[in-house]
């Protein structure tokens, strides 16, 4: 008996002893989020012990340790595995990773930036976690979109929160800006290789619950730091408000039946975008959001506070009588008219008072528009040909196969208040940045109106089922009937013909240079000028007898040939005739158009040889080109597209597609500039320049017009901008001695005008950390066309950046020398021309620049002469003791590694 006790104690302390579990070492990442905890919710990094110290029931040691030196605590075996660790392949040798517990997703935020959209990331710095993980998905994104960024890796984000950081937090930073780039791989729980064994036990317990438990722990978290987000931003006053309310009436935008809002078939209820975000608000705020839509309140009882907010559009009228809230989401506006009539008038109908009314004012005059007091009789005006178009939000309505339906615009759809009631506008505007994720709102109220369609697809089978049971009797008639009635409108729509003029439309303008397309002859494009003028101030009645009298002597003059009315005042011509016989044809108008004569109505024309390598289609679109062309061009009416005119336009063309899809091979080159005094080197003008896979080498003389005439100018000076500042930066890092040095780059006037340029610059200038000191902008005569007060606030604005300003080809010709005292301007540039002169005429040439330099020099103004080519014109410089010159003498524009020799060689001496 004592024997069999012996032996059960021996066994027993044998199993305390080496039965014990292990001692095991888990690091816990020291993320702020993964360690915030709110009132009752712990902490994720409290939750996930959970897993090892009650389920796994191990002889646990938890150490805090930063992603930043996780590495190191693996390969030194500080760390037996990490408690809460994204998936990533950058451990593979280190850690073996359980199944996934959540997905996150990858946001790059700002407090203060700008962000809209993908590309808003393009050139921008971005600062990243110390997590490796994120920094490569960001870079597959960017490198997917053609985009890219500079991802800085930091350790506390908080500190760079008024800048572009990269977090699947957002909630930590407060943002105001915001895009979701991506979703990353799955967090886990990450062992090393003395413990996967216990992986498979750790799988179960997640598919056992654990996984839901940490997922509401991590909603839980969420919504806790969101709402404490929100209740932080609220002022005093705002909290008082906010407080005393009980309910709100709400009215939703029951006429367009949009994802927006919509009335339930089922429930009878409304659903949709807005009603989704008021249920939230009512959780969150605890405030009765009730809805009296159907209670027939119109926009005026928001005056009355009868109604507290309604769901309405932002328009230029409303914003004069109330206030509105961000936008909760966009609501496109369509354009519908019959597949063809040629008889409706040129109107436009809307319903009556709606935000559709609004937009057709924008766009056309009162007597063009009609409106409707219902939808019904409206559609019925537009199908008797009494309205011409309609413009409508609920295209759904539309049969697309009777109408053309056809996109306008997008207008944002917003909360909107009485103007007193500015501190709910407020507090509802700080909700939606706090608590209201608005594309989640957006994609829940997707799903839940594609199952309420689906249910009501299922309660109406049957319905269906019998319907098409006795359709089917008369499917052979309706198709045959179809089938002759399609043929009679094909055949009827090849005789229309524009119902002002009788002349051919569009329609078989169309046809023509399908099926004719083999003519060989000449196509000619005619613009009336002074018609739209007339046409506004004496009405579109005087404006038709114009166009008449016109088409008459077009008809009358080319019996044998095809004239077409495109639109407006605009005709295309096919002739087989010569081109002097189609101008001299032409130029007779005067005998026969007294009306266009006495109002003084004239055209321009352009003419191309259709040939057997171009289509009528191109020909066409040539002789268009040529007559624009005619419109700057005041010596001739007329100009012929000939084949330097063809290659010009086919290769501007192609630039122009270039600087629209990519502004990639826009780069700088430097032509240094000097002192001529010293000799030494004082910084360079950054030129732009071009390079194209496609097409090689483009010379700034084509591409620079070009991006003017097409408005991308601001692309390219803000890239040479852009690389100016990150050319500076890298001379800075490397140690170059910058002493009274600038890199100067050019702003075109129309870069000027844009209200982002000051933003633009700082933006760069900061977001690089190099200071404005070693920049020099250079402005052009030309830009003193702009309103003086704002050119003057701008160039001032630069200049407390430590920018210096250069007026650029300054010349004795121009009237702007009277302006120079006026103008805080730090340096005048003398063109060319001027050193030029001296070549022509050379003791006038010099008074004139004597005294040039002599008058800037009073104003105390430094000043660079460019173009300098010989010993001779340094020498004539240097007597008059200028300042600074540049040209091919010194050196032609080189490459940025040939301008870093010539920093160092310059630093050497």
């Amino acid at each position: 008996m004592f024997f069999r006790f012996l032996v059960f104690t021996f066994f027993l302390v044998f199993n305390l002893v080496f039965t014990k579990e292990p001692a095991i070492t888990i690091a816990l990442l020291d993320e702020p989020f993964y360690n915030l905890s709110f009132n009752d919710n712990p902490s994720l990094n409290d939750s996930i012990k959970k897993i090892f110290i009650n389920d796994l029931k191990l002889n646990v040691t938890f150490k805090e340790i930063s992603y930043k030196n996780l590495k190191e605590a693996l390969e030194k075996n500080e760390i037996d595995g990490v408690a809460l660790i994204p998936k990533n392949d950058i451990y593979d040798k280190h850690l073996y990773f359980s199944e996934s517990i959540y997905s996150e997703e990858l946001f790059v935020v700002s407090q203060n930036q700008k962000l809209f959209a993908l590309g808003d990331l393009n050139g921008k710095i971005i600062y990243t976690p110390q997590m490796e993980s994120y920094r490569k998905i960001l870079d597959a994104i960017l490198d997917n979109n053609d985009l890219r960024s500079y991802l800085i890796p930091v350790d506390n984000l908080d500190k760079y929160k008024d800048n572009l950081i990269l977090t699947s937090t957002p909630v930590m930073y407060k943002p105001k800006y915001g895009i979701n780039v991506s979703k990353s791989t799955g967090v886990s729980i990450a062992l090393t290789e003395k413990y996967k064994y216990l992986l498979p036990k750790i799988n179960t317990i997640l598919k056992n619950g654990f996984r839901e438990y940490f997922l509401n722990r991590l909603i839980s978290l969420n919504k806790a730091k969101a709402f404490n987000n929100f209740y932080e931003s609220l002022t005093p006053e705002e909290k008082k408000y906010l407080n005393s309310l009980s309910s709100l009436n709400v009215v939703y935008e029951n006429a367009s039946n949009t994802l927006i809002s919509y009335k339930s078939e089922i429930s009878g209820s409304y659903k949709g975008i807005a009603p989704k975000v008021f249920r939230i608000l009512q959780n969150n705020l605890h405030i009765n959001f009730i809805d009296v839509t159907d209670k027939g309140y119109s926009i005026d009882s928001l005056n009355n506070k009868d109604v507290d907010i309604m769901l309405l559009s932002k328009t230029q009228e409303r914003v004069k009588d109330f206030i509105f809230s961000n936008k909760i989401s966009e609501l496109g506006v369509y354009v519908i008219n019959l597949e063809s009539n040629p008889n409706t008038p040129r109107t436009v109908g809307v319903l009556k008072n709606s935000v559709e009314q609004h937009i057709a004012r924008r766009y056309d005059v009162d007597s063009n528009i009609i409106t409707f007091d219902n939808f019904d009789d409206m559609v019925l005006a537009l199908n008797k040909g009494d309205v011409g178009n309609l413009l409508v939000t609920n295209k759904e309505f539309f049969d697309a196969n009777k109408y053309n339906i056809t996109f306008f615009e997008s207008i944002p759809i917003n909360l909107t208040f009485n103007k007193n009631n500015v501190i709910l506008r407020d507090i509802i505007d700080k909700a939606f940045r706090y608590i209201i994720n608005i594309p989640r709102s957006t994609d829940e109220a997707t799903l839940e109106r594609e199952l309420e369609n689906r249910l009501i697809y299922q309660k109406n089978k049957q319905f269906r089922n019998l319907l098409i049971y006795f359709s089917i009797l008369f499917i052979f008639i309706i198709l045959g009937v179809s089938s002759y009635l399609y043929k009679e409108k094909l055949h009827k729509k090849t005789l229309l013909v524009d119902s002002l003029t009788g002349l051919p439309n569009r329609f078989i303008f169309d046809k023509f240079c399908k099926e004719y397309n083999y003519y060989f002859g000449y196509t000619f494009v005619i613009d009336l000028n002074n018609f739209k003028q007339l046409n506004d101030s004496l009405g579109h009645g005087f404006g038709d007898i114009i166009l008449k009298e016109f088409a008459n002597f077009l008809k009358n003059s080319f019996i044998t040939d095809h004239i077409f009315r495109i639109s407006g005042d605009e005709f295309y011509g096919f002739s087989f005739e010569s081109i002097d016989t189609i101008v001299e044809r032409l130029s007779k108008y005067r005998e026969f158009c007294p009306t266009l004569v006495k109002n003084s109505v004239t055209f321009n024309l352009g003419i191309c040889a259709k040939s057997s390598k171009t289509s009528l289609i191109k020909s066409f679109k040539y002789a268009d080109l040529a007559m624009l062309e005619t419109k700057k061009d005041k010596n001739s009416f007329y100009k012929i597209a000939d084949k330097d005119f063809i290659e010009k336009m086919d290769r501007e063309g192609a630039i122009l597609q270039l600087l629209k899809e990519d502004i990639s091979g826009i780069y700088p080159v430097f032509q240094p500039k000097y002192s001529l005094e010293k000799g030494s080197l004082i910084g360079a003008e950054a030129l732009a320049r071009c390079d194209s896979k496609e097409m090689g080498t483009i010379a700034p003389f084509e591409f620079i017009p070009i991006a003017e005439k097409y408005n991308f100018i601001h692309k390219v000076d803000y890239k040479i901008a852009k690389e100016s500042i990150v050319f500076v930066k890298k001379l800075l890092e490397n140690k170059h001695n910058l002493e009274n040095f600038k890199i100067s780059f050019n702003i075109s006037i129309k870069t000027f005008k844009r209200d982002d340029l000051i933003d633009i610059i700082s933006g760069l200038l900061k977001a690089f950390d190099v200071p404005g000191k070693y920049f020099e902008a250079e402005i052009t005569e030309s830009i003193f066309v702009l309103d003086m007060k704002d050119l003057i606030t701008k160039l001032k604005e630069l200049k407390k950046l430590g920018i210096q300003i250069s007026l650029d080809d300054f010349t004795a010709g121009h009237s702007t020398a009277g302006l120079l005292p006026l103008l805080p301007i730090d340096v005048v540039k003398l063109d060319k021309s001027l050193l030029d002169s001296r070549t022509i005429n050379k003791e006038k040439g010099e008074i004139v620049f004597k005294n040039l330099t002599t008058l800037i020099k009073d104003l105390n103004f430094k000043i660079v002469a460019e173009g300098v080519e010989d010993e001779e014109q340094v020498q004539f410089l240097k007597d008059l003791h200028i300042d600074y010159a540049q040209g091919f003498y010194f050196k032609k524009p080189i490459t940025e590694n040939e301008f870093i020799e010539e920093v160092k060689f310059n630093n050497d001496i």
